[in-house]
This record gives structure tokens, sequence and C-alpha cells, in this order.
């Protein structure tokens, strides 16, 4: 499901999804970019992959909503393809300008994990990577494009479908916990012990009725609570599940034994190449 409202560079995600709805893709152009995302989180709320996209005046307002998905703990793709600031800024001019902002730009502690694709062909393996991310880890990725990219092209081998990773997604469908006098009961905050991610339980449910929200959840039952014990819990366990997450190492470039190491990200590629 994708929830967009239209900006520069990124409105291209918006025509070329919806014309998609055979696929079962559905698209929602929102009356604003608060809509848009929220329209997407309700939506990974229901049992959808939710994805929202936009450029960096547009991450601003979608701050708030991010942050809610970290306390949801659900699956959501922010595609930020970015231009120049501050501001309405540089709506056609290229600039690497959000980083800052996608790592921190959200009140509270609220980690989010960033993807961020080096060539055209590398967006589509990193769609994918921001994807299973969101999936796995339970939480709202953040996809830093940019308008070079974005209005870039190269040569790309169709992938055979087999090769692709595997973005199957397990629901919750019983009680996963026992009370001390024996019921089972569902925990909505009841973590794998490999990813720390909660389970994701599909609205109505029959016995999984529980509460998220964003106001801070006691660990386990997902009850309301302002404990200062529970609160450091809760922030330290979202922040250790996202320093958990499983990515490949950085290749190094360098066939002549180089003495000097340049780092960089995204789109910086070429001309770092």
């Amino acid at each position: 499901f994708l929830g967009s409202y239209p900006i520069t560079p990124a409105s291209d995600i918006l025509h070329e999804l919806s014309r998609h709805k055979n696929f079962g893709v559905r698209t929602f152009q929102a009356e604003d970019e608060i809509a848009g995302i929220g329209a997407a989180l309700g939506a990974a709320f229901a049992g959808s992959l939710g994805v929202t996209t936009t450029s960096g005046p547009g991450v601003a307002l979608k701050s708030e909503t991010i942050g809610l998905a970290v306390s949801l703990e659900l699956p959501l793709l922010v595609i930020d393809i970015q231009r120049g600031g501050p501001s309405t800024g540089l709506p056609t001019k290229t600039e690497q300008a959000d980083l800052l902002q996608a790592m921190y730009g959200r009140n509270g502690e609220a980690p989010v994990p960033i993807v961020a694709p080096k060539t055209p062909a590398d967006c589509f393996d990193a769609a994918l990577e921001a994807a299973r991310i969101a999936l796995t880890y339970r939480t709202p990725v953040m996809l830093l494009s940019d308008g070079y990219l974005a209005n870039g092209s190269e040569p790309w081998r169709i992938p055979e479908v087999q090769e692709l990773p595997d973005l199957t997604v397990q629901f919750a469908q019983g009680p996963n916990h026992t009370l001390d006098d024996g019921t089972e009961v569902f925990w909505p905050y009841k973590r794998d012990p490999q990813t720390l991610a909660r389970p994701w339980a599909i609205p109505g449910t029959p016995g999984l009725e529980h509460r998220i929200g964003g106001i801070e959840k006691e660990d386990g039952t997902g009850n309301i609570s302002y404990s200062p014990a529970n609160h450091d819990l809760m922030v330290r366990t979202r922040q250790a599940k996202i320093d958990g997450i499983t990515v490949p190492d950085l290749t190094v470039d360098d066939p002549h034994h180089a003495h000097t190491l340049v780092l960089g990200w995204g789109s910086t590629y070429g001309p770092i190449t």
C-alpha cells in the first residue's frame, strides 16, 4: 500500500505504482504529507507493507508519524528522494541533504535504520533490502535516494524470481504467553529472541485483541506505562533491535593496494569511483 502526496522528485513512484493495481498494489494520493504517511501506517496496522514517498520537506512533516511507527513497531517504508534545501529549497536540483534528518529528525529516542542506493540499478536491491528489514524487524525504514538516481539510468539484468529474498511474513495466529494462573493470553510486545521484533497481529483476529499506540507501552503486555524503569527498558530495547539488524559487510574497491580510503554513501558512488 502506497500512501503519498505528490512532491518533486518523488512523484514518479506514485505514478508508476498506480499502474499496478492488478497485482494487488494499492495507491492513495492523499491531501497532504501527514495524511499520506498516516494512511500507509494504518495499512501496516492492517497487515500490508505500508510505503510512503516524499522528499526532504515532506520528511519533516512525516516525522511525528515515523516516531509513532517506531512506538507501534510496525513495518513502514519511508522513501525520501532527496533534493536541495532548506525549506522548499531546490525542487529540481539534487543534494544529499537529508542524512542527519533521517538519523535524528524525530522527538525522543526513535532509532530508524537507513538504506541508501548507490546507482539506478541498485535502487531495486535497496528497496528490497529496506522491505526485508522493515518486515523482519517490525520497524520503519528510511530509503534515501536522490534526484540523480531517480532521473538516471543504466543497464540492468532482470533478476530471476527465485533469486529474490523471501519476504513472507508469519502473522500472529493465537496466544503467545501464559499467565501465572495458567491463562493463555496474547502479548503484543512479547519479542522474538533473535530479532527482538514483536508479533504482527491482524486486527479482527479472534483472541488477539490488543493495545498499541504512541503512549509508552509496558514491556510485553502493551499496557500504557509511565514507569521510568519500563521506559528505560523500552528505549534500550528498541535501540537494541535496530543495532541487531543483520546487513552485509561493505566491500572495498581496491584493485591496486591503495593507501587512501575514501568513504561515501548513496549516489556519490559514481564520482568517488
